[in-house]
């Protein structure tokens, strides 16, 4: 593992301390978070640690970070001392006008801007100590090894760090596994008691759901003709000779002997092979499975990656205060609520996948491929749909998608690009951070995923210049390696 260890855990033990003295002080502190599943786990985190030293705090969830400067503007952010997780790092110049004379932690992941910040402020991100922050680890565990550091008893956190992960989509490298840093989280929670990893076929709800709704449910990747359809994953399954009751009752994924997993795994090769797609969409589903071994069977908390999709749900949909309790450990009517909460983003998800398959709703330029989300995808699951497309293998692997819905007078981006692309020399973060400034929005992010807001006016010609700056990049890079 490359990257300076040493380094960012000094660190994170600095943030560490200066969260001790706020305590010790008895500063009440503000805590503010992105919504998807890896910022809800890094709050809970957070929040939890906090709660364990009788600290007094408040989280919020943020869209973006215009929300904050708006409160701010408002006079809500009264706090002296402010954490912020899964944001933050890509606009210190910004926070650290803001917020001068405040004293300031910031847990983040992302690509970080250049600023000169206060000596008052902590900012802890992997990027900084050569490690890939798309890859080897999320705000989620940037958070759990700070949360580590203020107090050992805060290992208890290292499975929701796991899920924080897997909800940014860390596993998805050759084998879906998670690797880097995030592999001693792992260790740490496996050791704790906490998690069991172990390699599997990856169906959403295999523990417990019948295997044709499992199979039904699965979106990542998302298989035409069976995701979503329970009728036809029935017939599909009942078709390779696999018994899908024992008796009277139905048969899940974990109840199948391994010639059986076998069995389905070339059946959906063959399947997705039929219908002119490509065979490597069906290996995003063998991977590592990620149980979090004290939770329920029953319940979505069981495996890692639906954990995960339930907090990302909750912060989609303006629940995010549900995820971040769960994250925190809150179950009984609070996990109730937040399930429900899940089967309706989920069937709002099926939906905006069947409107992604209709004509003209995708569109191949030279060097992008764009979907046009407009107003009936939700900006806020923009981002969503774009992760379940780029995981599907439905698209040119020599182009990043570049996703879009309205949100009001501006347009929400989200981009997505494979690997072989980020190797090539392609960098959304870069390009977005860059691009939306220049057409009066905001940007940034990963290599290999990054979002944006422009003015809806200007959209047509923002995708213009980004098709020709994708293509510049990679061409420059081209250009250099042959010479």
């Amino acid at each position: 593992m490359k990257g300076d260890l040493e380094g960012f855990l000094k660190e994170c033990g600095r943030a560490a301390e200066k969260i001790r003295s706020w305590i010790n002080e008895g500063r009440f502190i503000s805590v503010f978070t992105h919504n998807d599943a890896d910022a809800l786990s890094s709050a809970g985190i957070i929040a939890g640690a906090l709660r364990r030293e009788d600290a007094r705090y408040r989280v919020r969830s943020l869209n973006r970070i215009d929300d904050f400067i708006q409160l701010h503007q408002e006079g809500y952010v009264d706090a002296d001392s402010v954490i912020f997780t899964d944001i933050g790092s890509g606009y210190l110049n910004e926070l650290s006008q803001l917020l001068e004379g405040k004293s300031v932690v910031i847990l983040d992941h992302h690509e970080p801007s250049h600023a000169d910040l206060p000596e008052t402020w902590v900012h802890v991100n992997p990027h900084n100590h050569g490690f890939d922050g798309a890859r080897e680890i999320s705000a989620s565990g940037v958070s759990y090894f700070t949360a580590k550091a203020l107090n050992q008893a805060n290992v208890e956190y290292s499975a929701i760090a796991v899920v924080g992960a897997l909800g940014d989509l860390q596993d998805k490298d050759s084998r879906r596994t998670l690797h880097g840093l995030n592999s001693r989280i792992v260790e740490d929670a496996v050791n704790a008691g906490l998690l069991e990893a172990k390699d599997d076929i990856i169906l959403y709800g295999r523990t417990f759901r019948p295997l044709h709704v499992a199979l039904s449910s699965t979106t990542s990747p998302y298989i035409p003709g069976l995701s979503g359809r329970e009728d036809a994953c029935y017939s599909f399954l009942t078709s390779l000779g696999i018994n899908l009751k024992d008796g009277d009752q139905w048969r899940t994924l974990s109840d199948l002997s391994e010639e059986e997993k076998k069995t389905l795994y070339n059946g959906l090769i063959q399947y997705v092979v039929s219908r002119g797609l490509p065979s490597s969409m069906v290996g995003e589903l063998v991977g590592t499975s990620y149980d979090l071994v004290r939770e329920e069977l029953w319940t979505y908390l069981r495996d890692g990656r639906e954990f995960a999709t339930l907090l990302n749900a909750c912060g989609k949909t303006g629940n995010a205060w549900l995820g971040i309790l769960v994250a925190m450990g809150a179950r009984s009517d609070i996990l109730e609520e937040a399930q429900g909460v899940l089967e309706e983003y989920r069937a709002s998800l099926a939906r905006a996948m069947d409107y992604v398959s209709r004509p003209g709703v995708m569109e191949e330029l030279n060097n992008i491929v764009v979907l046009k989300g407009g107003d009936v995808i939700d900006e806020k699951q923009v981002s969503s749909v774009a992760s379940i497309l780029s995981s599907s293998g439905l698209l040119p692997a020599s182009k990043p998608l570049i996703a879009f819905a309205q949100a009001g007078n501006m347009v929400k981006i989200s981009s997505r690009a494979t690997k072989q692309l980020v190797e090539k020399g392609l960098n959304l973060g870069a390009l977005l951070s860059r691009l939306s400034a220049e057409y009066g929005g905001k940007g940034g992010g990963h290599n290999i995923a990054a979002g944006a807001e422009i003015p809806s006016d200007r959209i047509i010609r923002f995708l213009a210049d980004l098709d020709r700056a994708v293509g510049e990049q990679l061409a420059k890079t081209v250009g250099a390696g042959s010479g």
